[in-house]
């Protein structure tokens, strides 16, 4: 099983639109509403890759009734806590086809009691037994502090479960201190560790995660880089991968797609240049689609074979 951590869980609203014009009245053509946010998104595609998985995080109000009711038409098993005062976030993406482009307002999510928080941890640890593996990703909610996933990452070790982290900034920088077994920030994130002012080449992207690896004794850093594909790095291996063209509708859920391709293909066994064509794959298929909708499992696996793998120098 796949458990997935997401503590602040979203419903995704897309609104989109053949122009939309700033400062004016815009009429939207469709409107979707779908389950969202990091681990939700992996839990979706991950179920349609044939994986068990389960979503962990904190639900509230009539949106979070909506997220439990997107989720079972998906098939998602969830065991969420339903914490009180609490109203499950709504994130707005606007959708402009003339450009291309996607606008998102995402909302903050509300916090959540010590108690409440206690009942997540009873809930993790009880579905750490039947597990496989871990995914801890997306934004903390209000009030948690930077050393959230540290604690989490260390309940998983007891269990004896890898956990595959993404996300960024000095949460990431905390949590790598507890040794996940992967981290898959996007680059924008993975550079906001060492400042975010200076943009990183494919050169020091490489060395700094083989630096990483080293000190914090992780067993894979891969940064995903948008169009530009990914790059996965372990102790005695790195490799580069470049994705097919396509034509991009929407990069939302993206690299949750390439999560959730990676970590299928981690639970089957495969290498582990395999797995990163597997999440490139997953993410050239979800780019595709508008919004947060996802792709069928043909397409998910279709791009497969059109994935360039290169072969880096440690």
């Amino acid at each position: 099983m796949i458990l997935t951590i997401t503590m602040n869980p979203s419903v995704d609203k897309t609104y989109i639109l053949n122009k939309f014009i700033p400062n004016s009245v815009n009429r939207a053509d469709r409107v979707m509403s779908n389950a969202g946010s990091k681990g939700i998104n992996v839990s979706r595609v991950s179920i349609l890759l044939g994986q068990k998985t389960c979503a962990l995080g904190f639900i509230g109000g009539n949106t979070g009734q909506l997220l439990l009711q997107k989720l079972s038409e998906e098939g998602i098993e969830s065991d969420f806590v339903h914490a009180e005062n609490f109203n499950t976030r709504i994130n707005v993406k606007v959708m402009d086809l003339s450009q291309r482009t996607v606008t998102d307002l995402n909302e903050p999510g509300d916090p959540v009691s010590q108690s409440e928080y206690s009942q997540l941890l009873d809930k993790y640890r009880e579905k750490l037994n039947y597990a496989d593996i871990v995914v801890i990703s997306g934004s903390l909610l209000p009030e948690m502090t930077n050393r959230t996933y540290y604690d989490l990452i260390q309940i998983a070790h007891k269990y004896n479960k890898p956990v595959f982290l993404d996300c960024g900034g000095v949460v990431l920088k905390e949590s790598l201190k507890a040794s996940p077994y992967c981290i898959k920030p996007n680059l924008r994130e993975f550079e906001e560790m060492f400042g975010g002012s200076k943009r990183l080449t494919e050169d020091e992207v490489l060395s700094e995660s083989k630096k990483i690896i080293d000190k914090y004794n992780i067993k894979r850093v891969v940064v995903t880089l948008g169009a530009n594909g990914v790059i996965g790095v372990t102790e005695n291996e790195a490799y580069r991968i470049i994705p097919p063209d396509v034509t991009a509708a929407s990069t939302v859920g993206a690299g949750d797609a390439f999560l959730a391709g990676m970590c299928y293909g981690y639970v089957m066994g495969v290498d582990f240049s395999k797995q990163l064509v597997l999440g490139t794959s997953c993410a050239s298929a979800k780019v595709t689609k508008e919004g947060n909708d996802i792709p069928s499992l043909i397409e998910l696996l279709g791009y497969t074979d059109n994935c360039r793998v290169i072969k880096l120098q440690v």
